[in-house]
Formats: structure tokens, C-alpha cells, sequence
């Protein structure tokens, strides 16, 4: 959408911006299950009516492929590459995100429409980001020229970092408000616990480092915590057991609803389609829509 065709919830522009709420699931742990987490409540947004966005800024491309795309439909499309070296906008990146259904006769890939969603794709180069944002460090304004530019009416953008922090990093990061949600995602296991502290510290370093900028809101702020994982009556292990009590224990204020653990949970990755709409059922599913409540994101009835 190049321009807005629908009022926008007035909670979905804080302080009468013009780009949307930003969700950032970010923390450096590989596997942390952040881009599970971000495609699950990006697809239950907008099952329940919600214009959103999902940006995977990961160069594995794991929430692209969930979203409907391989790196073989993105050849000759521009991909979010584009948007850091400044060479396309917005709506010239962003695709319909879609869940594959099946082949037809001849072995094509059939896919079906998520509505109200959409990805901006990743790409293998993002792994050489940083270098080019130190080579050109105007480059490092990418994400606030997309922002300032912005002109649709979506109601969140969901982002999906990589698991470091790096300048590309600190490029979007530094653009977050304390209206905007810092959402760490982390399997229940004692290790990726303990680096919610390092992530802590990240984020107080980018506050520092911007606290006497005007044109940087440089707040982003750790609002909420999913962890993923959680036991269930018929997987109970004790490092699980010890990470959800350690959790409630240290990050209990902001600890959203658990999510508890599913073996099949990983089919949304073999299969290339999100895991409300491929295992609507499952504990996690079910667990997804609770945090998404949690949230704010109620079912609309219009």
C-alpha cells in the first residue's frame, strides 16, 4: 500500500509518527526461537485483523521461507539488501506473505494468501552488512529513511534480527521509542536465560550512546520476554523446569504467557508455512494467541 486506506488506530502511531509500532524480537542466541516467535504472532496479528509487516533482517532467511518465499522466488526481486544500500522503497520490497499448500501436476509450489500480511525478505548478503555500513556509514540511516518515508497504513512491524549485534543492528535498534516493544524470545534453558543480561546491556549502551540526540528516539527498552519451550504434562525436563523458574524469578514483570513445547513445532520450517495456520492446535499455537492477547490483540469484529 503506497498510501493509507484506512484509519490507523491512534495506538498504533505513538506520538503521531507516521510509521507503525515496532516489535523487536532480539537477543544473540542462535536457535532462540525469535523468528518462531516473530512469524507466529506476525500471522496471529493479522488472523485477527491486524496490518502488519514482518522484516527478517537474519541472513539464515528463516522467517522468509515460513512466510512463503525461497531464495530461488526471490531471484531478480529486491529484497531488503536493496533497502539498506538505498537502491528501492518500501512497497517496492514488501511481498504478500503466503504459506505453501501443495504442487499441482506438473510440481509447481501452490501457495494461499495471508491477508493483512506482509515480508520484507531477507537475503544471503545481509551476512556482509556490517562492513558495508562501515564503509558507508550513511548507510547506517537506512531504517530511519524507510521510516520517515513511510506512507501505508500498517499497524506494526514486526522485525526479526539476526543473532548479534552489529551495526545493522544498532541501525534499526537505535530507531526504537519506549512506546515500541523489545521482545526477546528464548527456548527454556538455564544458558539462553543468562543472556537476556547481555542483552540488557546492549540496549542501555544504545540508550546511552544516543541520549543527546534529537533526531534519533535511541530508547529501545526490554518491555516483554516469551520463553519458549516451557514443560508440559508429558515433557517435563529439569533444565526446562530450571529456566522457567529462573525466568519468573528475574524477568517475572515482563514475562508474557509461556509457550509451552512442541515436538512438531519444527514441521513450520520443513514444511515452509507458520504455525498457527500449519498446527492451529498445537500447545505452542495455542500458546502464541495467548501472548498476542496479552498484547493487545484482540480478535476484531469488523
Amino acid at each position: 500500500m503506497s498510501s493509507k486506506t484506512a484509519v490507523v488506530d491512534p495506538r498504533f502511531r505513538p506520538r503521531g509518527r507516521n510509521w507503525p509500532l515496532l516489535f523487536a524480537y532480539l537477543i544473540a542466541c542462535g536457535g532462540s526461537t525469535k523468528s518462531t516467535t516473530g512469524t507466529s504472532l506476525a500471522v496471529t496479528m493479522a488472523l485477527r485483523g491486524y496490518r502488519n509487516t514482518f522484516w527478517d533482517l537474519d541472513a539464515n532467511m528463516s522467517g522468509t521461507k515460513v512466510l512463503g518465499y525461497t531464495p530461488e522466488d526471490l531471484e531478480g526481486r529486491k529484497t531488503v539488501i536493496d533497502l539498506i544500500e538505498g537502491k528501492a522503497t518500501f512497497d517496492e520490497v514488501a511481498l504478500p506473505a503466503r504459506y505453501w499448500i501443495g504442487e499441482d501436476e506438473d510440481g509447481n509450489s501452490l501457495y494461499a494468501p495471508i491477508p493483512n500480511l506482509r515480508l520484507i525478505p531477507s537475503d544471503p548478503g545481509l551476512a556482509g552488512t556490517d562492513t558495508l555500513i562501515a564503509l558507508d556509514p550513511d548507510r547506517n540511516d537506512w531504517f530511519m529513511e524507510v521510516m520517515h518515508a513511510y506512507d501505508g497504513d500498517d499497524e506494526v512491524w514486526n522485525v526479526d534480527f539476526p543473532a548479534s549485534y552489529g551495526k545493522m543492528v544498532y541501525s534499526v535498534a537505535r530507531m526504537l521509542d519506549e512506546d515500541d516493544k523489545v521482545i526477546p524470545s528464548v527456548r527454556a534453558d538455564p544458558k539462553d536465560v543468562n543472556l537476556l543480561g547481555p542483552l540488557l546491556d546492549e540496549l542501555e549502551n544504545i540508550r546511552d550512546k544516543n541520549a543527546n540526540k534529537r533526531t534519533v528516539p535511541g530508547r529501545p527498552t526490554m518491555n516483554h520476554l516469551v520463553l519458549t519451550g516451557t514443560p508440559t504434562p508429558s515433557y517435563n525436563e529439569a533444565p526446562a523446569r530450571r529456566a522457567t523458574e529462573l525466568a519468573k524469578a528475574e524477568y517475572g514483570s515482563v514475562l508474557l504467557p509461556l509457550v509451552r513445547y512442541s515436538v512438531d513445532a519444527k514441521k513450520m520450517y520443513e514444511d515452509g508455512v507458520p504455525l498457527p495456520i500449519l498446527l492451529p492446535k498445537s500447545y505452542p499455537a495455542e500458546d502464541y494467541r495467548k501472548v498476542a492477547t496479552a498484547l493487545g490483540f484482540l480478535q476484531r469484529k469488523d
